[in-house]
């Protein structure tokens, strides 16, 4: 089985699977590829959200036209995904939806992210639009509004999100200990660039700990094919890619999960 992740970024000085803490997940003839959008927008805001919701989609019709049996969206944010399902005939999973679904499966829910407050309207949209906003007792923003202006680089933000600095950790820690201590049962990492440390924030957790892109994995492996294809109006395929060729040549901006640039 291949399962594309849509918006992860293609390293092209490292060939090796991406998301390699989910292995253990998948079974022996599965496999991740990834395939980032070509928009070189990072969502401030509800515009460039926008923006990101058509570039995730045609990386998404790259996918399944690579031979992809799923597509699972590598963001919270789950950009594009009704148009995924409405172009697609493969499944198409938002890691948002799935992370949701499973946290709030044990009850009420708190949200620890290493975003700041500013982006907040990302999930609390979703949580509206999902059924899931009485679930979520609270969002803890770990990140700082300055850290958007370091995103990029061996010395920014995400790679220290990546590499699970120490300072960072504890952050997250105390915020999952605060969430605890206001009665959350589960919660639910804020964003999918925290899955590489996912395992260490739940080793010194006392409530469960989700990782969104694990959860979105997990429900592309076990989707079923769907019986037909959506029915899509000639040429507009083409057109969505003549949308996205226009911008795809432009400054990409810094977050390397949401927005990277193809090969």
């Amino acid at each position: 089985m291949r399962i594309g992740l849509i918006g992860t970024p293609y390293d092209p000085f490292n060939r090796a699977a991406p998301a390699p803490e989910l292995a253990a997940l998948l079974p022996a003839e599965a496999t991740l590829i990834a395939f980032p959008s070509r928009v070189g927008a990072f969502p401030y805001t509800p515009l460039e959200r926008a923006m990101q919701a058509i570039g995730h989609a045609e990386a998404a019709i790259t996918a399944t036209e690579q031979g992809c049996d799923a597509v699972v969206i590598d963001s919270v944010g789950d950009y594009g995904l009704d148009v995924m399902r409405a172009a697609l005939a493969i499944p198409a999973i938002g890691s948002g939806a799935a992370g949701m679904a499973a946290a709030a499966a044990h009850g009420r829910f708190a949200i620890v992210t290493v975003w700041p407050a500013s982006m907040n309207f990302v999930v609390t949209d979703l949580l509206r639009a999902y059924g899931y906003e009485a679930a979520c007792l609270s969002i803890d923003n770990v990140g700082q509004e300055g850290d958007l202006d370091r995103l990029a680089g061996p010395d920014g933000y995400l790679a220290d999100v990546k590499r699970g600095e120490d300072a960072l950790l504890n952050a997250i820690a105390a915020a999952v200990a605060r969430a605890a201590a206001q009665g959350a049962e589960a919660v639910l990492l804020g964003c999918t660039c925290m899955s590489p440390i996912a395992a260490r924030i739940a080793a010194t957790a006392t409530i469960p700990v989700i990782n969104p892109l694990a959860e979105g994995v997990k429900a592309a492996l076990a989707a079923t094919p769907l019986r037909s294809a959506p029915h899509v109006r000639e040429g507009r395929i083409d057109l969505l890619r003549t949308m996205v060729a226009s911008v795809a040549n432009a400054p990409i901006e810094d977050c390397p999960v949401c927005v990277a640039t193809a090969a």
